[in-house]
């Protein structure tokens, strides 16, 4: 009791909101939260009816959009007390023909808001969450302990924060982190569509803002496909494409992501796929015209790639070409995309084209599809 009369005084002088802004590098006490809440509701509108016709009359709150879900609702042996904003008289009319009522002041309990990073920082952090890992943004050394301070207070899942200290870098694709707060590592488990993947992010480049993405890819692909994902990574596309069609072959000249794929697909149980590291344009010519989809998620030099991702699809086959673009034209590639269908005597088709996720400012990840047609 004198833990919460301590926070009670704080909270007088500087108000709620100021104490949990100012004890953003501790966790937060959730359950003196809880209890503050609890003694500072307020009287509100509300609405008493025997207990049953409780739940037909909360129903019937919703579906005139009276009822309040800020505040809980309560009860004693024999009414109901449901919380409801001003209604006007043909509502009130309408509610008659439910079940008598009373309308009372009554102090309802808030519902719990569960705490967010904003509530604490002010403002909506930058960041993304890959296994119980928060990558954030490259800050001032101060604000981004406050930002993983934040983090790390409103989930528990949060085991480390780091930052990246380069973009994207080098022929393997690689970033460079500092660590900010928790357990010092790069390496984590990250589930998406019911699989794991292991994954260190200073070995091998991995986003989950593309997990929606891999699973639109995921529902074209049929039962008796092969794929072909140039540029795989720790297994992404891959091991999910794996457990859709007949067969996968990936490939990654990065030889952390090629390791990380081999393990991901055992702790997957996927069996139906080759793994092969090295140059996505040589290993392309082992595999002419044995492809319904290829998979070209390289988006900063993925038109390098092209004559070879066109040569191993099948007649009809599909292309999945990623690029970064700016946003007043964001599909210029189509072009690049053309030409090197011609100078492979081919033409394509293309099917489908969309903003994948924004990139930096005025520039966007965007995918092209595009069907090969064989001449």
């Amino acid at each position: 009791m004198s833990s919460l009369c301590c926070r009670t005084n704080i909270g007088e002088e500087h108000g709620p909101i100021q104490v949990l802004r100012k004890h953003a590098f501790l966790r937060i006490d959730i359950l003196t939260v809880r209890l503050y809440r609890s003694i500072m509701a307020d009287e509100s509108l509300g609405i008493k009816v025997e207990r049953k016709h409780g739940e037909r009359f909360r129903r019937a709150l919703v579906d005139l959009k009276a009822f309040d879900p800020g505040r809980k609702i309560s009860s004693d042996g024999s009414h109901v007390y449901l919380p409801v904003r001003e209604l006007s008289e043909k509502e009130a009319e309408k509610l008659r023909l439910v079940a008598d009522y009373d309308v009372v002041n009554f102090r309802f309990v808030p519902e719990e808001k569960i705490l967010t990073p904003e509530d604490i920082l002010g403002f909506r952090p930058s960041f993304e969450i890959v296994g119980d890992i928060a990558l954030i943004e490259d800050l001032e050394e101060k604000e981004a302990e406050r930002v993983a301070s934040a983090l790390m207070a409103t989930s528990k899942s949060i085991k480390t924060v780091i930052a990246p200290i380069s973009d994207v870098e080098g022929e393997y694709r690689v970033r460079r982190f500092r660590h900010v707060a928790g357990e010092a590592r790069t390496t984590t488990t990250h589930k998406e569509h019911g699989l794991r993947y292991l994954i260190d992010l200073e070995g091998a480049y991995f986003t989950p803002r593309l997990g929606t993405e891999r699973l639109r890819i995921a529902g074209l692909v049929g039962p008796d496909d092969t794929v072909f994902d140039m540029f795989a990574g720790v297994g992404p596309f891959s091991i999910l494409m794996a457990k859709r069609c007949r067969w996968v072959v990936a490939v990654d000249k990065n030889p952390v992501a090629v390791q990380y794929m081999r393990e991901n697909a055992r702790l997957n149980k996927v069996e139906n796929i080759d793994i092969l590291e090295g140059d996505a344009n040589e290993i392309a010519l082992r595999y002419q015209n044995a492809a319904d989809h290829v998979i070209m998620n390289l988006p900063h030099s993925a038109s390098l790639f092209l004559p070879a991702a066109i040569g191993a699809a099948k007649p009809g086959g599909t292309v999945h070409y990623y690029c970064i673009a700016p946003e007043d034209d964001l599909y210029r590639d189509e072009l690049l995309i053309r030409e090197a269908a011609e100078k492979t005597s081919a033409r394509i088709e293309v099917l489908y084209e969309s903003i994948v996720r924004s990139y930096a400012p005025h520039r966007l990840n965007v995918v092209i599809d595009f069907r090969v047609k064989k001449l």
